[in-house]
């Protein structure tokens, strides 16, 4: 992992970035000297007040702390030396007096000229030696009216300081109201599209101008309220590095973890979510990615491994790719588990495409570790990544190419909650698809549909799509009607598929309310929607409905060496 060089001090370019937690630490800055003053406001009315002095240390212990962290040293050095006379202020070692008081509002002022200093980039400007030396002074028990032999050092009276009043440009907010906020602007819409659908024959054009500035500003709202949940993945990145290295140094092996696009946000119940499975895949990484370090020399490659975590926006979508530059997987192996451990027969194994062994990864209880560790190779497989990514609306892509490395992509909405969806009818049953694996919708011909080796295809602009008629996947009765087909071509990754549907009805902002856990069992659908008349529409889980929730190795993207 980074190490550092002879003077204990890490290298510019290991260094992590920090100025994301800025903004955050100017806001505990601020609300820190506002509970010191008041603290000391107390403590100068009635000295006997001690408990004053904890809140002080405590505001001041913390800004040493963060301050630190953002080697912002000058302001940890004074925080460093006031905290030592609180300490003895606190044990009664030094009274508590005018002086001390004085002292401790000097400092409490000089600190925020200081962090004033880092919220407009400069620093080092404030000179502070001189209060240090006073602080000091008075840690030792000594004041400046014991020092006669030296009146000229005594302080000068301090002109009152006539605070910069700020306006608050930010608010902390509990998550539980966000969630409830957010839910509530769900509701909102869900009761639009009702009203929608009970005024659609109502020629009333106040009305209709009424309606259609309030879903303006209902969608106003759920932007805002989607806006307000939103933090950077920075935020549990930045807690993987000290794990992969731990996890390194117990395999024995040299792992260097690259952190790409912390910037990017994503929702805050989305991001606690993903902590879990990316856990699992950085250690999967490490353990049956990364080789040791005397075959990868064998092998040409740098002794140290790579894996890198990088997160990227992509249209309607964040994607997290977890991708190491080891072994790659042996589909051949995978197979040979997944006959031992009885996933499917030896005649079933011979016929497997490199893709579906690769879909055996996300099967529970697989596992090609050699030996069980505390790193991985307990048989937990990857459907935990799986689950937890499908739980989000998400889906997972591995590609993988033997002795260049692996690459595991989880693609996943902008939120958990509302989608585009796109809303077709199959007999009786409506059913919505996310408008974002949708390319195209179209009326074919009964002569539009061919079939190939006992499978039905779609010919569309000289181009061979798999068909399937959506009433006989899910097996229920529709989609007999043979003159009137509608197809509707959709996109997981890289691979298409067109489906048949009675009709298309109207594509809609849907809220999707997840399953309950024994619903979550369902494959194919991933939750569901209130309609306008108050019926439930399924959400389709395209990619599990079909079985190509995994993808091969795409040639195109390269690895590093």
């Amino acid at each position: 992992m980074r190490e550092k060089d002879e003077r204990g001090k890490m290298s510019d370019k290991d260094k992590i970035d920090l100025s994301m937690f800025l903004d955050d630490y100017l806001n505990d800055a601020k609300e820190g000297f506002q509970r010191i003053n008041s603290a000391l406001l107390a403590l100068e009315k009635d000295h006997s007040q001690t408990e004053q002095l904890d809140e002080i240390f405590r505001a001041i212990h913390t800004l040493k702390s963060s301050s630190t962290m953002l080697e912002f040293s000058d302001i940890a050095e004074l925080a460093h030396t006031c905290e030592d006379l609180l300490d003895r202020l606190r044990k009664h070692e030094v009274a508590v007096s005018g002086e001390t008081i004085d002292v401790l509002f000097e400092v409490t002022d000089t600190l925020e000229k200081m962090v004033q200093e880092r919220a407009e980039g400069k620093e080092g400007a404030v000179e502070f030696q001189a209060l240090a030396k006073r602080i000091k002074q008075l840690a030792s028990g000594e004041t400046y009216r014991q020092k006669q032999e030296n009146p000229q050092e005594a302080p000068k009276t301090k002109t009152a300081v006539i605070p910069t009043i700020e306006k608050i440009q930010t608010v902390r907010v509990q998550v539980e109201l966000l969630d409830s906020l957010f839910n509530l602007a769900g509701e909102l819409i869900i009761n639009k599209n009702r009203l929608d659908n009970i005024l659609s024959d109502t020629a009333d054009k106040e009305l209709k101008a009424a309606l259609a500035s309030m879903e303006h500003n209902i969608s106003e709202l759920q932007e805002n309220v989607s806006a307000a949940r939103l933090v950077p993945v920075g935020e549990i990145f930045q807690k993987f590095p000290r794990m992969v290295r731990d996890l390194a140094r117990e395999a024995g092996k040299e792992v260097e973890l690259v952190l790409e696009g912390s910037e990017i946000e994503l929702d805050k119940a989305m991001l606690d979510t993903l902590s879990e499975p990316l856990i699992h895949l950085l250690k999967n990484a490490v353990d049956h990615g990364i080789e040791p370090a005397e075959t990868r020399q064998k092998r040409k490659k740098k002794k140290s491994g790579m894996i890198k975590l990088a997160a990227k926006r992509a249209e309607n979508h964040i994607l997290i790719d977890v991708e190491d530059d080891g072994s790659g997987i042996d589909t051949a192996r995978m197979k040979e588990v997944a006959v031992r451990k009885g996933f499917v027969s030896a005649e079933e194994a011979e016929s497997l495409q490199d893709r579906d062994a690769l879909n055996l990864l996300f099967e529970p209880g697989v596992t090609s570790a050699e030996e069980v560790t505390d790193v991985s190779g307990r048989g937990v497989g990857l459907d935990v990544v799986k689950n937890s990514v499908k739980r989000l609306g998400g889906t997972v892509e591995v590609a993988t190419q033997k002795g260049k490395g692996t690459r595991f992509t989880l693609t996943l909405p902008l939120t958990t909650a509302v989608l585009q969806t796109l809303m077709v009818g199959v007999g009786n049953h409506i059913f919505a698809i996310p408008t974002d694996t949708v390319v195209e919708t179209l009326e074919i011909k009964p002569e539009d549909i061919k079939e190939i080796r006992n499978e039905q295809v779609l010919v569309l602009r000289q181009e061979v799509i798999p068909f399937v008629k959506l009433n006989e996947v899910l097996n229920i009765p529709g989609g007999d009607d043979q003159e009137n087909l509608i197809a509707v071509v959709i996109h997981v990754g890289d691979r298409v598929l067109s489906l048949g549907v009675d009709m298309v009805l109207d594509q809609v902002e849907n809220i999707i309310k997840p399953f309950d856990p024994i619903a979550q069992q369902l494959r194919g659908f991933s939750g569901g929607t209130i309609l306008g008349d108050g019926s439930v529409a399924l959400l389709l889980d395209t990619p599990n409905l079909f079985g190509f929730e995994t993808l091969q190795y795409e040639k195109e993207r390269t690895y590093h060496e």
